[in-house]
């Protein structure tokens, strides 16, 4: 009876660890932002509404097919105005371990980083150095949420001050 009973439980035991077999994708991290325009007194990366801006956002993901959806939000502090806009997928580009986005920011009425300008790379931001000018004009919080094929949700936060007198 005990010869019959092993097997048996070893058979029950392997059909009970197979069926628990769960699918993860790996994580979304590493949210980074950066822009063309950068403060010297801290290194903080900064808008200019006078002058072509350009946001770039990467973050680490294992694999872009894990990627459902993205989705970029953008809260104005001094007006409180939020915009909300769904990245399509194809706007991604690889760069080693990481996904990176490029856009031209657009400010006024409808103002959010809308697409990759014709003739503008991925790779081809160069951030500029400028002296604080006398006074920020706004503030923009821009918020990326990856939502993955497993239904995880990753975001990443930067809040970027605005200067409309940049040189």
């Amino acid at each position: 009876m005990k010869k019959l009973a092993l097997p048996l439980l070893f058979a029950t035991l392997a059909l009970l660890l197979s069926s628990c077999i769960v699918v993860v994708s790996p994580p979304v991290s590493n949210f980074r932002f950066d822009s063309n325009w950068q403060r010297t007194s801290d290194s903080a990366y900064v808008f200019c509404s006078n002058r072509t801006t350009f946001m770039r956002y990467k973050f680490r993901a294992p694999d872009l097919s894990l990627i459902e959806s993205i989705q970029e939000r953008y809260v104005g502090f001094a007006s409180g105005n939020t915009q909300t806009r769904n990245r399509p997928i194809a706007e991604l580009t690889r760069d080693g371990n990481d996904l990176v986005f490029v856009g031209e920011v657009l400010f006024g009425s409808g103002g959010v980083p809308q697409s990759l300008p014709p003739g503008v790379s991925q790779q081809s931001i160069v951030v500029t150095p400028i002296t604080p000018p006398p006074s920020i004009t706004g503030r923009t919080t821009v918020t990326v949420t990856v939502r993955t094929t497993s239904g995880s949700q990753y975001s990443g936060t930067y809040t970027y001050d605005v200067y409309a007198n940049c040189p």
